[in-house]
This record gives structure tokens, C-alpha cells and sequence, in this order.
């Protein structure tokens, strides 16, 4: 109780620092709500689409570029790469979809060519990631049977023609999905500068030699010290996603409680947990309070703009995305998209929790350097 009473009198004394992330976050989502919403009856519609075909002048690439167009809607976009960016973030496309150069020579050699889609993670974009990978699949197919190229696009013409239609067909409320997909990409903000900022003090401040010394000489045994710091640490974390969540529910509504709902839910609580691991890791490494503010806000703002928090991760580029990788939040935010993009989720709910699989596997490490610094530490002294 003594090591708890403790914690509550450090969250009372930064209660400003907890209201200014949560202020932040409502912000961001009180702002998202306000955009047009989808509607939750049948879409019928083709999806606007940039191609861009840089292998022009193949008979290979130009029946693909033909059956893309015949299936969505081409749009030009004029202005360079800001201007296909800006058009993506306000939705003005779904997709800009690239056909890289050599692309007749790969599918003739039995390869299979890699088709860069640069998507604004909207049903739509699935619907055409899904017709795209189509295509190439049955193109493989008569490709690796040895056919040449007018035999190819006879075979995959004929093929594909017996199709169904390829309106989208969804039954999902894009809408709302998109908004709580917004609306937890941008809590991990708040969520993670709350839970660092915080568990970074209390653990540096029982972490003083003054205050280890007493606790040495206490009637405590280190390992039940230990105990009740971690479960008061554990507590405060879980306390934090409770109220993001409650927050949810009011600015969202019910959406917040069906299945996919839930499935948000428990990708924040392991994010949370990975936080918790980190900021234990981090207390381990900087021991001076003063110094935890800057490094908390270097990590919260700077993995926020490098994993797609507050720049959509469809608009950043490939180089920025590859270094956000390595930070948990790029997994976390990814499994948010994929929630919100995918119409069965049962049926596609394995990338989502390999995603989850690898925060877990963030914490652990996390855990495990916290342990080895903090034990050589207690040795030394």
C-alpha cells in the first residue's frame, strides 16, 4: 500500500501532463468524426484509381493496364508525387497502382512481378488489391504452362470474363470503421506518452539511492517492493486504456463493442502492455528525471510521424515506413488499417495477430534489457 500511495502522489502531481495527451487525442478524433461518413447499406461502384505503367509498349503490361481499367475507375492526376499524395489522403483515390518496368519480361521468365500499390486504406483499396492479386494469380497460372504472350491474354481474358460483377459489394460501415480505425491510430499518442511519461518518473524516482537505501532498510523484502511497484504500474497502464476506451465508446459509439471493436480493443491493451515493458527498459537506461520528458517526447512525437499516427502511412514513403519497422507502433498502427480495410475478418485475422504477436515480442525484449541493465546496476552498487 505504502509503494502505491507513493504512485498515486507522483500521477496527482503530473494529472496535468494524463489531461493534456487525453485533450490531444479528443482533439484528433473530435476532428475525424466531423468528416463525411460512408454509408452502411450496399455499395455498388467502381473505385478511382491512378495506374501508372512504366513497362508502356509490352502486350503483357497493356492487357493488365486495360483489365485494371475496365474494372475501376482511371483517374489522372496531374501536380507530381504531392499532388498523388494529397489526392490520397483526401480520398480522391483509393489507390495508385504501378507497373514496374520489365514487367513482360518477369511474367515470360515464370516469375511473379511485384505490383506497388500505394493504397488510402479504405475498402475500396482492398477491393482493388484483391482484383489486382487476382489477375496476377491467374496470369501465373497459364504463364507457368509454358503459353506465349497472345496465348496468356487470350487464356486470362477468357478466364477472368466468366467473373462475377466487380462492383464493390459491402456490407461493412466503411464510415465508422475508418473513424475508430482514426481514432485508436491516433490514442497510441496518448497512450504511450502517458504510460512512459509516468511509469518513467515513479520508476526513476524509487530508482534514487537515497530512497533505495530505504528500501533496503525497510521491513520489505525487495521482491514484494518489486511486486507492488510492478502491479501499481500495471494498474495506472491499465487504468489509461480503460479511459481511451470509455472515450471510444462516447465519441464512436456502439461500434466500439462488436467483434471488430473488440479486436481494436485488445491490439491497444498489448500495445499498452509494450509500453509498459518500454518504459520500464527506458527508467533502466536514464536514471535523471530531467532528462525523461525530451526522450519521452522524441520517442512518442517521432515514431507518431514516422509509423503513420499523424501522417496516414499510405502517403509516407517506402524508405520511411522501412525504418518505421522498427518501432512498435508501426505494427500496432498496421493492425488498425488492416481492421479497418478487411471485409471478413475471421477469414483474415492472421496478419492481425502476427502483427499483435510482434508488439508481444517488442515487450519481451524490452523486459529482458530492462532486467540484465537493472540487475548489473544493483551488482555494481
Amino acid at each position: 500500500m505504502t509503494v502505491f500511495n507513493a504512485f498515486l502522489k507522483v500521477i496527482k502531481k503530473n494529472l496535468g501532463t494524463i489531461i493534456l495527451y487525453t485533450v490531444i487525442v479528443v482533439f484528433f478524433a473530435a476532428i475525424n468524426s466531423r468528416t463525411d461518413d460512408s454509408s452502411t447499406q450496399f455499395v455498388g461502384e467502381k473505385p478511382d484509381v491512378m495506374i501508372v505503367n512504366l513497362d508502356k509498349g509490352t502486350e503483357l503490361s497493356g492487357n493488365f493496364e486495360k483489365y485494371l481499367t475496365d474494372n475501376t475507375n482511371k483517374t489522372e492526376i496531374s501536380g507530381g508525387d504531392e499532388a498523388v499524395s494529397d489526392a490520397l489522403f483526401y480520398r480522391e483515390i483509393s489507390c495508385v497502382i504501378t507497373i514496374p518496368k520489365g514487367y513482360e519480361k518477369t511474367v515470360l521468365e515464370g516469375k511473379t512481378p511485384e505490383i506497388e500499390i500505394k493504397s488510402a486504406g479504405t475498402q475500396n483499396s482492398a477491393f482493388v488489391k484483391n482484383i489486382v492479386s487476382s489477375y496476377i494469380r491467374t496470369q501465373n497460372a497459364f504463364a507457368s504452362s509454358g503459353e506465349n504472350k497472345a496465348e496468356i491474354i487470350k487464356s486470362v481474358n477468357s478466364a477472368l470474363s466468366q467473373k462475377a460483377s466487380v462492383a464493390i459489394t459491402s456490407k461493412l460501415n466503411t464510415g465508422a470503421l475508418t473513424k475508430l480505425a482514426n481514432y485508436y491510430i491516433f490514442s497510441s499518442y496518448g497512450l504511450m506518452s502517458c504510460i512512459l511519461f509516468i511509469i518513467c518518473i515513479v520508476l526513476t524516482s524509487f530508482s534514487e539511492t537515497t530512497i533505495r537505501k530505504r528500501t533496503i532498510i525497510s521491513s520489505m523484502s525487495y521482491k514484494k517492493f518489486s511486486a507492488n511497484l510492478l502491479l501499481s504500474c500495471f494498474t495506472y497502464a491499465l487504468a489509461v486504456w480503460i479511459l481511451f476506451v470509455v472515450l471510444a465508446y462516447f465519441m464512436m459509439g456502439s461500434i466500439v463493442f462488436t467483434m471488430r471493436g473488440a479486436a481494436f480493443m485488445l491490439n491497444s491493451f498489448i500495445f499498452i502492455l509494450t509500453a509498459l515493458s518500454l518504459s520500464f527498459m527506458l527508467s533502466t537506461f536514464v536514471p535523471e528525471k530531467n532528462a525523461i520528458t525530451g526522450i519521452v517526447n522524441v520517442l512518442t512525437l517521432g515514431s507518431s510521424f514516422l509509423c503513420g499516427v499523424f501522417v496516414p502511412a499510405a502517403i509516407l514513403p517506402s524508405w520511411v515506413l522501412s525504418i518505421a519497422k522498427v518501432l512498435p507502433s508501426y505494427w500496432y498502427v498496421d493492425s488498425c488499417n488492416k481492421l479497418a480495410e478487411v471485409e471478413n475478418l475471421r477469414s483474415n485475422f492472421m496478419p492481425i495477430v502476427i502483427n499483435m504477436g510482434i508488439l508481444i515480442g517488442f515487450g519481451i525484449v524490452f523486459a529482458v534489457l530492462g532486467i540484465i541493465v537493472s540487475g548489473k546496476k544493483r551488482k555494481i552498487e
